[in-house]
């Protein structure tokens, strides 16, 4: 019983639900709640249960005795260190470390415990103290009149459930805006700039609106010189009594104490220090553009340098080209760090101000090494991988960035011969790069897009992949023009667009197993040879790449993700430019493949995310057949997860094959050991992600898609994608994930199971009562449930 160890008088809070709320966000009221309920699930408190559990095993007593033995030690220690003071702050160090994760443990209690959740024992005072926050935060949206109290209801004689009853009531709403600003040239400023104001007549009154305000007429004079102007000469006077439900409010903008009006700052000279400091030796001084570039050793052309500063002299000051200047000098990535300082210059005159500016660039170190270790679960089995690159900064001296890459992996799939054996997949890839910080385009005088970050990539490199049914090898060769663009300059960026004019593979391979030739063979439709998709060939193309991100790597914002990515390959040989070489095939093709992500926080660390994704590929001009690599695929870890990688599909099509049973008898049983490669591709997945205990997390989540062949097959009926049947053929799964969230990666466990298989018999598809729990320990493609183990969420 959760309330066994309740004492007399004393009750469980298990709930606390806001009522009546029309416009105010549920999720804000519910964050000013100053005790939160312990979380039931099914009737039951189980996170209340583990802590009570793990408090079994706490003993704070001992705790307090090993702190005192580690602040015991530390002091002898210390002593014995006698005067060397590098090894006591070790010692200091050292032990202070240990003892404050012993004063954790102390606190929040063994690691049970922290997976569980204290009671929360009703407190009428905090109760209080909640309805207080809560008639605060609505008074602050303009919500004076509301009104709000709460009801209790007591089950199971000490459970405890309130609810929270408010009423809203009419707004008051801005019904007249003025200004108090002395200084003339600052009320012109303010005055022309009233369209942007975030404040309008007989919208709601709302106070972080307001701080907003404050904020955009501070940025506004700091970027029209006014280099000393601060935010405590902003303040607004706010009357309500001019009418029911009004507001009145006058911007106030003070004058400096021992002045009538503002000083207004120009830029007298520019500094950019490219290098540390050397007491005692003089620097070298090169003027470009007005700029005076110093150091020791000049190892950066001012000429790129140059594209990247929004300071010069004569301007007036700006806080946003200070802002813009840092911004853009950090993706260079070769500085560790900057920054920009201003220093007042001394002038005879005092109605001229004028600013020295100091941009102090400390170069990043020339040789970075990066290596990853990393694990993949394919077929129950553990495939190690792992990677390492060396970056070279600053080649030639324009910001020019090279990087080596290598990297090499196995994994494991099913065998051809028997499913219920494993075979090990190779893979090993060596790549370069070259990167430049400019478009590098005939007549452009590197200044196109300059001000979106821009980048000339060139791209080299290799790629084998030696599987059971064939082996591989790439050479790859690409050009990329990069460039990315922000809501406002002072954002992260948003949008990157990649546009890929020249790429070059020759892919090589062979065919090993017989079996697999003679699948392909039979799976190939009229003109279009799956078996051609292995042909050694020149693979050229030119693609477009467009990501749109409004969230982060935690993926906790309410965000929109959108991707897109365009291929055309082959086009040289339409424009008469023969790259025959030693018979390899030239393939011909267009492909397109859109992903639409959305992400809704709903509080409480639980948020709802679902995606769409789709494409479409397929042989153009005189092709007949695309690479195999550029086929779409479906199931796996980041795809419909109750099939296997690249397993399901395609359409309603069933691969069949023969087999005997034990008594030896012939049966025909589903063929899922050959991958389905389609030339169409939907999916759409949705996730109700939450947190369980501590780093824990879990998500329920039902996946649906397939992929399907463009043209009929004769001997694939059901493999084609029409429109008047595609979403019959939806393949559904659903199920439980845990993840794992371990800071620096994301570990993802996701049990699912299939519900819809549309390759089955038409009377038989639905396939969810089939569901049996040891499906998930088997390594049996014909099983009903699977489990998918990957790193990352899976969108």
């Amino acid at each position: 019983m959760p309330t066994k160890n309740l004492g007399e008088g004393e009750k469980l809070l298990v709930s606390m639900e806001s009522r009546g709320l029309e416009t105010v966000d549920p999720t804000a009221i519910q964050n000013l709640y100053q005790q939160r309920p312990n979380r039931m699930v099914l009737g039951s408190t189980p996170y209340l249960a583990l802590y009570n559990f793990g408090k079994k095993f706490y003993d704070p007593q001992n705790i307090r005795a090993r702190i005192a033995k580690q602040e015991n030690r530390m002091a002898t220690k210390i002593q014995e260190a006698g005067t060397d003071s590098m090894k006591v702050n070790k010692l200091r160090d050292k032990y202070n470390a240990r003892v404050e994760r012993l004063e954790d443990k102390l606190q929040e209690g063994n690691l049970v415990m922290q997976l569980g959740e204290p009671p929360a024992i009703y407190d009428s005072l905090r109760m209080q103290e909640t309805m207080d926050q809560i008639g605060i935060y609505l008074n602050s949206k303009g919500y004076f009149n509301h009104s709000a109290d709460y009801t209790q209801q007591v089950k199971q004689d000490k459970l405890l459930y309130i609810d929270i009853n408010i009423k809203e009531n009419q707004p008051y709403r801005y019904a007249e805006l003025s200004y108090g600003i002395e200084d003339p040239r600052i009320l012109q400023i303010v005055k022309r700039s009233e369209p942007r104001s975030l404040l309008q007549l007989g919208e709601r009154y709302d106070e972080e609106q307001l701080t907003l305000e404050r904020d955009r007429l501070y940025e506004l004079l700091k970027n029209r010189g006014y280099y000393d102007f601060a935010r405590a000469y902003i303040e607004f006077e706010v009357d309500t009594s001019y009418a029911e439900s009004t507001a009145r409010v006058k911007t106030i903008i003070e004058s400096p104490e021992q002045d009538s009006t503002h000083k207004v700052y120009t830029i007298k000279d520019v500094y950019f220090k490219t290098d540390a400091d050397r007491f005692g030796i003089p620097r070298d001084t090169i003027v470009y553009n007005e700029v005076k570039y110093v150091a020791y050793d000049h190892k950066y052309n001012p000429l790129i340098l140059d594209k990247k500063i929004d300071i010069y002299p004569g301007q007036r000051y700006s806080q946003f080209r200070t802002l813009t200047t840092q911004r853009k000098l950090a993706d260079l990535d070769v500085f560790q760090f900057n920054n920009v300082f201003y220093n007042k210059a001394e002038t005879p005159n005092d109605s001229t101000y004028e600013l020295i500016a100091l941009v102090n660039a400390l170069p990043a170190k020339k040789f970075q090494e990066t290596t990853e270790l990393g694990m993949n679960f394919t077929e129950k089995r553990p495939g190690p991988f792992s990677s390492l690159t060396l970056r070279v900064r600053n080649v030639f001296g324009g910001a020019e960035n090279l990087d080596f890459g290598i990297r090499g992996g196995i994994e494991y799939q099913a065998s051809l011969g028997d499913a219920d054996q494993a075979v090990m997949i190779k893979e090993f890839g060596v790549n370069t790069s070259l990167s430049f910080p400019v478009i590098l385009f005939p007549f452009t005088n590197k200044n196109l897009l300059s001000e979106f970050s821009p980048r000339t990539r060139f791209t080299t490199g290799y790629n084998s992949e030696d599987r059971q049914e064939y082996v591989r090898s790439t050479y790859e060769l690409g050009l990329d023009y990069i460039w990315q663009r922000s809501r406002t300059p002072m954002q992260p960026p948003v949008m990157q667009f990649i546009l890929s004019p020249l790429n070059f593979n020759i892919v090589q391979g062979d065919i090993k197993d017989q079996e697999f030739r003679s699948r392909l063979e039979n799976n190939s439709t009229g003109s279009r040879s799956l078996l051609g998709s292995f042909d050694d060939g020149i693979i050229s193309f030119v693609g477009f790449n467009f990501i749109y991100n409004t969230n982060d790597f935690t993926q906790t914002r309410n965000a929109h993700f959108f991707r897109t990515l365009v291929e055309l390959g082959g086009l040289t040989k339409e424009l008469g430019l023969n790259l025959d070489i030693n018979n390899l095939r030239t393939y011909q093709y267009g492909r397109i493949s859109p992903d639409y992500r959305r992400y809704i926080p709903l509080g409480g660390q639980r948020y709802f995310v679902y995606r769409v994704n789709a494409g479409v590929a397929s042989p153009m001009f005189s092709g007949n057949t695309l690479p195999y690599d550029k086929f779409f695929f479906a199931g796996g870890a980041s795809s419909v997860r109750a099939w296997q990688s690249r397993r399901l599909g395609l359409g309603s099509y069933a691969a069949l094959t023969v087999t005997e049973d034990k008594e030896g008898n012939k049966i025909i049983v589903r063929d899922y050991n050959i991958e389905q490669p389609g030339e169409v591709l939907l999916e759409a997945n949705v996730e109700y992600r939450f947190n369980m205990f501590s780093f824990i997390n879990g998500a329920f989540f039902v996946d649906a898609g397939n992929v399907w062949l463009l043209q009929p097959n004769q001997s694939m009926p059901g493999a084609d994608f029409k429109f008047n049947r595609f979403y019959r053929e939806l393949a559904v799964g659903t199920g439980f994930g845990l993840r794992f969230d371990l800071s620096v990666l994301i570990l993802r466990f996701d049990f699912a199971t299939k519900v819809y298989d549309p390759a089955q018999w038409t009377g038989n598809r639905f396939v969810l009562p089939k569901f049996n729990v040891t499906d998930f320990f088997t390594q049996n493609r014909n099983s009903q449930s699977t489990l998918q183990i990957g790193i990352g969420y899976p969108f």
